[in-house]
């Protein structure tokens, strides 16, 4: 009796750990068109969007997870789950994967992560498909690194106006 008692408390630790415990996150790159993955550098940690301009993305103290190889250190976190993407220690992207589940699991599901690189009319473009519980899919140019100084959340500074979380508020009009 006290063995099958023992038993039964173990499994449903056992249950209880396996469906608490976190998911991982799996990266991968692909490059098209000449482009190398041992030039591809991924940051991840938190970055401030009320930052005067881009310049203060490379002076944090991010984690890099992924420099021509995957680190297999990804790790996410309810909330904001920031990312700097880095090609050649010349161009640059940084964007922002939310996530908002804290009240609905125990803690973030693993994402699949899938950088692809390819060049279109002379630039560096990259494809983000993000799967998962939160899933997040985007293609965008990088920007030189040389005007991250003219750039605030991969916008030009005069066109970025008020940022929350990456998108622009715009005014209320009267009425």
């Amino acid at each position: 009796m006290y063995t099958t008692n023992r038993y039964k408390l173990l499994m449903i630790f056992f249950i209880l750990f396996i469906g608490c415990s976190k998911k991982t996150n799996q990266i991968t790159v692909i490059t098209k068109d000449g482009l190398l993955n041992d030039k591809v550098e991924i940051r991840n940690g938190l970055t401030s969007i009320n930052r005067e301009n881009d310049l203060d993305l490379f002076s944090r103290n991010l984690k890099t997870i992924f420099i021509g190889s995957d680190k297999e250190n990804l790790e996410t976190n309810f909330g904001e789950n920031d990312f700097l993407i880095i090609y050649d220690d010349a161009y640059y992207y940084s964007f922002r994967h939310f996530i908002f589940t804290d009240f609905i699991s125990s803690y973030p599901k693993g994402h699949d992560y899938k950088f692809e690189f390819f060049k279109q009319n002379d630039s560096i473009f990259m494809s983000v498909k993000i799967a998962g519980e939160h899933p997040m899919e985007f293609t965008r140019p990088l920007i030189n690194k040389d005007h991250a100084e003219k750039y605030r959340c991969n916008t030009p500074v005069e066109k970025a106006g008020g940022i929350f979380n990456m998108i622009e508020l715009k005014e209320k009009t009267k009425s």
